[in-house]
């Protein structure tokens, strides 16, 4: 690590001259760890973006609860997370992480004193947890993963990280595999803590009024696809010409995962009756969704969820939310980025996944069988209070180090 921390030393004083020349901005400022205000301590969770931060959401909200008293500070590695993380509470202070060198570390932790930092998932930064481990701070992972991509990269350094690794005083792991992977690298107080994801709380909506308010009736039958990624709207559009001709009031609802591609989608469309979701007067057979937010609000009118970036090799977006609102689930084979989640679905007969191929059979074997759309929504609710504990879990083991 010696070589690590001598390196990005060496290459921040090379990129400074660059760097100061955009120091007056606030987002700057952050990545140098300037930031306006101290603490005399306070507990430190770091999150890299907004999946992570939406899956460590209702840990914050209780741990705020809980402690009171305490000075509560989140960082993120995107502008994304950032935006995300300041709408969990008011009384959380938010900041961009700092970059992994010795000296802005240092400084950064002068400013903030944490008395102990959370990590969410595998967000280990060896300067970080240098500093962390000369001045005794204990770090304790929560909903702590390795992936099936970073693991050969991790097992090849492993020797360069076990000196950092110390730090790191538990981990709180997602899933059986990842506890043992853990351990197998030989940190201390692994245990199988589940994931955090399961813990979420949507908003409630009435799925008929919400309807009637948008300009859908009782008899449509929608079809949502959420987080799009590119490619998948023109899978959707191959699949929409043989359902249309199937299944009467059919509605298709299409969720960008980035709002920024909508003109890319409606050129997709352009034969179509659709409509843009803020433009919307009464909703034609194709709606666009160009409003962050309100995902799960689409999600609890619909009538099957597909989950989006999992048809092409994108790693797949969360299953959970339409979960929550019992909507029978239908997910592409690439969905290893949440495949603990889709795996418990799996167990729990609470999902469909699917592939190019056989999408469209897929959604028509739903469309004919009513029975079987409602196990399915039914199944996957039920998944999500069968892996409650891991909020429990993880509140009991933090309470051993916070002061």
């Amino acid at each position: 690590m010696f070589i690590y921390r001598l390196l990005t030393s060496i290459l921040f004083r090379l990129c400074y001259p660059f760097i100061k020349l955009r120091k007056k901005n606030k987002k700057e400022k952050q990545r140098l760890g300037i930031i306006k205000n101290g603490h005399e301590t306070c507990v430190w969770l770091h999150a890299s973006s907004v999946g992570e931060v939406n899956a460590v959401k209702p840990l914050v909200n209780q741990l705020l609860q809980k402690y009171p008293h305490k000075d509560f500070f989140m960082t993120t590695m995107t502008s994304t997370g950032l935006e995300s993380a300041k709408k969990i509470s008011p009384k959380l202070v938010v900041s961009l992480f700092p970059i992994d060198v010795s000296y802005i570390q240092k400084r950064f932790f002068n400013t903030i004193n944490p008395e102990i930092i959370i990590l969410v998932e595998t967000e280990l930064w060896p300067n970080m947890l240098h500093v962390a481990k000369k001045r005794n701070i204990p770090v304790i992972m929560v909903n702590a993963r390795i992936s099936d991509r970073s693991f050969p990269r991790y097992r090849n350094l492993r020797l360069l990280w076990k000196p950092v690794w110390k730090a790191v005083k538990a981990v709180n792991a997602q899933s059986e595999k990842d506890t043992r992977r853990f351990i197998g690298f030989k940190f201390n107080n692994v245990i199988n803590a589940h994931n955090l994801k399961f813990c979420i709380n949507l908003p409630e909506f009435k799925r008929s009024k919400l309807r009637k308010e948008l300009g859908y009736s009782k008899d449509d039958f929608i079809l949502i696809w959420g987080s799009s990624r590119p490619g998948e709207e023109k899978l959707l559009k191959e699949v929409f010409a043989v359902l249309k001709a199937k299944i009467n009031n059919l509605k298709i609802i299409i969720v960008p995962r980035h709002l920024h591609r909508i003109p890319q989608v409606c050129e997709i469309f352009k034969e179509y009756d659709y409509k843009i979701y803020t433009k919307l007067g009464k909703p034609g057979e194709i709606l666009l969704v160009d409003e962050m937010g309100i995902l799960n609000m689409m999600y609890a009118l619909s009538d099957i969820a597909i989950v989006g970036g999992s048809f092409l090799n994108y790693g797949g977006h969360n299953p959970l939310e339409p979960a929550f609102y019992s909507i029978p689930i239908i997910i592409g084979k690439y969905n290893q980025s949440c495949r603990d989640s889709v795996d418990r679905l799996l167990d729990n007969n609470g999902i469909i996944v699917s592939d190019k191929k056989k999408l469209t059979d897929d959604i028509m074997n739903l469309y004919n069988n009513k029975e079987l759309r409602e196990q399915l929504g039914y199944s996957a609710k039920q998944t999500l209070g069968m892996n409650s504990d891991s909020l429990k879990i993880n509140l009991e083991i933090l309470g051993k180090y916070i002061k």
